[in-house]
């Protein structure tokens, strides 16, 4: 009879769980500001009274708004990889020295590298459709 080991569960952590919600709620509100803060900075712009240069400033905050937004949506992606690139590089899930919000089984070797490079091969895909849809609103 072969015995299996107990799992290993790595316990979370109190206080990286209340910096990960602060900083949630913090990019939350960004995204909530940013687009007024994008009308702010543009009417700063004192030529805006006749109908052209209106238009000229409607084309302008369409470029700059998809491009702050594609930028932010991209941040949560990007630390993504890396969490994917860590646990590649470690072989565990979580990966070595680092802490989670939230308990978690550490899973070893070659699942969590199958794992980590999944976790890749997604948050490159959406990478590649944020960079898409941001073309896609250059062009039009």
């Amino acid at each position: 009879m072969i015995k299996k080991d107990k799992p290993e569960i790595i316990p979370g952590d109190k206080t990286l769980r209340h910096n990960l919600l602060l900083i949630l709620a913090a990019y939350i509100l960004f995204l909530i500001w940013l687009e007024p803060l994008i009308d702010l900075l543009l009417s700063l712009d004192p030529l805006h009274d006749d109908p052209l240069s209106i238009n000229t400033l409607n084309q302008r905050k369409i470029i700059i708004s998809n491009t702050a937004f594609a930028i932010t949506r991209s941040i949560p992606i990007a630390l993504f990889f890396w969490i994917a690139y860590r646990t590649v590089l470690s072989a565990s899930l979580p990966p070595a020295r680092m802490k989670f919000p939230f308990t978690v089984v550490r899973i070893k070797g070659r699942q969590a590298k199958m794992f980590g490079v999944l976790m890749m091969i997604v948050c490159l895909i959406l990478f590649s459709r944020e960079m898409v849809l941001l073309t896609r609103s250059m062009i039009q």
